[in-house]
């Protein structure tokens, strides 16, 4: 007995023990979540990938009456990931699935946005370090890359805003120590297609675990600029934090932190770290631990 009160005084060896055995029986999975209308966990309806992969970074898109989730759908073998998208039904189920860009390198992060009346797609392409855009030449399915805006980086998650006159490129460089979840850096032009982008004079912007990597496209509400952010401070991806941008000029930067999307305490989720909305449409992803067998 005193063996055993002693071991369970050890919650380090304890949690180690519980996580392989859990392992046995259960593998983690990055899945998809979309609520037509609210904010709370239990708005989100699941759209479950098949176990041989995960599903991530969902960027949320709406033409012609559809709505399309574009993400990163990444195989569990191989680790690299390609762009894949969802078209839902009327219910919020998957209607059709399908890949739409693939390159020899990973991809993820499908950022997209509107010029011109043209939509393009910023991706993270990190391993082939550079900033790579490319644009819709025929919605959903077909993309050409029209160019780098970056190139000689090693960029995670870029996020592109328009304001007041400027775009603005958020983006996580690699810092010194190869952690790409500590720091934010912000570079501006005067269009989104530009190749030559202008450092902001207080990078990085932000040097915070909790607050750096970027979650998502920022969204105004009640007519503030919504930043959101990864909170990596308890392991990758944890959580989303909602920071509303108080300045952003070509000489100075501020935001504050007013609130969190977290994991629930005992759920089956125990990590979120992508936030996209349209309209009233909200779209998440969540990790979980997923059984090896059955559906």
């Amino acid at each position: 007995m005193k063996k055993i009160l002693a071991w369970l005084k050890k919650p380090q060896l304890f949690h180690r023990i519980l996580r392989k055995i859990i392992k046995l029986l259960f593998f983690e999975q990055w899945i998809i979540l979309f609520s037509p209308a609210g904010k709370r966990w239990a708005d989100f309806s699941p759209l479950l990938p098949p176990k041989d992969r995960i599903w991530a970074d969902p960027f949320l898109w709406e033409r012609d009456g559809k709505k399309v989730i574009f993400y990163e759908e990444q195989f569990l073998d191989t680790l690299r990931g390609r762009i894949s998208c969802i078209i839902l039904d009327d219910a919020g189920q998957i209607a059709e699935n399908f890949p739409v860009l693939e390159r020899p390198y990973h991809l993820s992060y499908p950022f997209l946005f509107e010029y011109d009346e043209q939509l393009y797609m910023l991706p993270e392409s990190k391993q082939s370090h550079r900033i790579e855009l490319y644009r819709c030449l025929h919605f959903p399915d077909e993309w050409a890359f029209e160019r780098v805006l970056m190139p000689n980086v090693d960029a995670v998650d870029s996020t592109l805003l328009a304001f007041e006159g400027k775009w603005w490129l958020f983006t996580t460089l690699l810092s010194e120590s190869g952690s790409s979840w500590e720091e934010l850096s912000l570079f501006y032009a005067d269009h989104p297609l530009s190749d030559v982008w202008t450092p902001h004079p207080q990078n990085p912007i932000v040097r915070d675990v909790h607050n750096a990597r970027s979650a998502g496209r920022i969204f105004t509400s009640e007519g503030q600029l919504i930043r959101p952010a990864q909170d990596c401070s308890v392991r990758y991806g944890y959580a989303t934090n909602f920071n509303r941008i108080r300045t952003l000029t070509e000489n100075a930067y501020a935001e504050t932190r007013i609130s969190a999307f977290e994991p629930r305490f005992f759920s089956k989720y125990y990590a979120t770290h992508t936030w996209n909305e349209v309209g009233t449409a909200r779209v998440i992803d969540a990790q979980m631990w997923r059984l090896k067998w059955g559906k």
